[in-house]
């Protein structure tokens, strides 16, 4: 049996992510950056692989539930159908009763972090703990984009105060 779960993204677009090497979370937004990419760069560790392998846990158990939740409710339904009533114009009879509800879905939402980015190189807008990072895309550190970032805010309050 085959089954087809997607994974919500948060109120701004963004699916969450995890490293399988340092465990680490962070949230990109499909549809920016590289068209297709199958590979993943880890923002912290700079692990690099497919995008299957950077699943959380908790989208794994979302969709590990929403599997047995259909498997369970289809068993339910098939076993429902075997249910009969006992005969009472017999000395013995049995009858069977089918009860239960489905297996639950347990649900989940993406954690919020600090700093949103819009890589320079690919475009990938992503979220970070921290500032400094690998793009998940196309794989560039981001030093110099959060420099000269910080570099022209900088500027501009030295002009608020100096004037």
């Amino acid at each position: 049996m085959e089954f087809r779960i997607s994974i919500p993204p948060d109120n701004e677009g963004y699916t969450g992510r995890e490293c399988p090497i340092c465990k680490k979370y962070f949230k990109i937004k499909f549809g920016t950056g590289l068209p297709n990419s199958s590979t993943c760069h880890c923002p912290y560790c700079n692990h690099i692989g497919s995008q299957k392998e950077f699943w959380t846990q908790q989208q794994i158990e979302y969709a590990q539930s929403i599997a047995l939740h259909h498997v369970s409710n289809q068993l339910l339904q098939s076993l429902k159908q075997l249910e009969m009533a006992p005969r009472h114009d017999q000395l013995i009879s049995i009858g069977v009763t089918v009860s239960g509800s489905p297996m639950p879905i347990v649900y989940y939402s993406e954690k919020e972090l600090e700093q949103k980015i819009v890589c320079q190189n690919c475009s990938l807008e992503y979220t970070i703990y921290g500032v400094f990072g690998y793009c998940p895309d196309c794989g560039i550190y981001n030093s110099k984009q959060i420099l000269c970032r910080f570099s022209s805010e900088l500027t501009a309050l030295r002009g608020k105060f100096s004037s």
